[in-house]
């Protein structure tokens, strides 16, 4: 192709038709263009096509991950409300409300136990630290992202209080009751290769009861406890809003 319009060129310079020579190399010169605007098209698409497969896979590796979150959310949240259940039950009978019928040991693990979330992140944090968020083109999906990093170390502080003041409720237990007391109570021998005695001190975890301390501790791991349900709900609710936008762009991708 390329001899055939060498050979028509040097046949207009010959026979002197400059002005025909002159149209036909501009019209060389638009089809170079043309070829060239249609290469660097194609080359586009593909590379196009390429950052639309990665998006798809970031897209389903972040709904996986974020699938997992939510329902470890779901999880560590019933358990926090299990634990406030346990300390209001505790209340319920504290001072002039004591009885000895209640079994107070059945409650006591809960109380000094703040749950400890983790959250599955590892794919969203390499997209960050490469730099490849962009890769989202859903402005508003990346911003929920950058978002739920945010909401996980203001959670993670609000455990790490809840865990403080399970240790000095623990550190109060370990003063006056008797812990394997509880762990008779509760079975915690049972998950043990070897099996603990009786504590041999006759102690009345009860006797707590009738502590003004005590009450106090308890009610204190409460306020702990409903402060990080508070941010629970938070999280849950941003995980449910990036898992619809996660749901979306997969469907307009396939």
């Amino acid at each position: 192709m390329i001899k055939f319009f060498r050979k028509i060129r040097q046949k207009m310079l010959t026979e002197n038709k400059f002005s025909k020579y002159l149209i036909y190399a501009i019209g060389e010169i638009i089809l170079v263009v043309i070829g060239i605007l249609i290469a660097l098209s194609i080359n586009n698409w593909n590379e196009n096509s390429n950052q639309d497969k990665l998006e798809l896979e970031a897209l389903k590796n972040l709904r996986e991950d974020f699938n997992f979150n939510l329902s470890e959310l779901i999880r560590i949240d019933s358990v926090n409300t299990k634990n406030i259940k346990s300390c209001v039950q505790i209340l319920n009978h504290t001072g002039k409300r004591y009885t000895e019928e209640f079994i107070l040991e059945k409650h006591l693990n809960a109380a000094a136990a703040s749950p400890d979330y983790s959250a599955k992140n590892g794919f969203l944090n390499d997209l960050i630290s490469s730099g490849n968020l962009g890769l989202i083109k859903n402005s508003v999906l990346r911003n929920l992202l950058s978002s739920w990093l945010t909401e996980l170390s203001e959670l993670t502080l609000r455990e790490e209080a809840s865990q403080k003041t399970d240790f000095e409720l623990i550190d109060f237990i370990i003063k006056n009751g008797s812990y394997l007391d509880v762990d008779e109570i509760v079975g915690f021998n049972n998950n043990l290769n070897l099996k603990l005695p009786k504590s041999g001190f006759e102690i009345d975890n009860n006797q707590m009861l009738k502590m003004p301390e005590f009450e106090n501790r308890i009610e204190n791991q409460i306020i702990f406890f409903n402060i990080a349900t508070e941010k629970y709900k938070d999280c849950m609710n941003l995980n449910k809003e990036i898992l619809q936008l996660l749901e979306s762009e997969i469907k307009t991708k396939k």
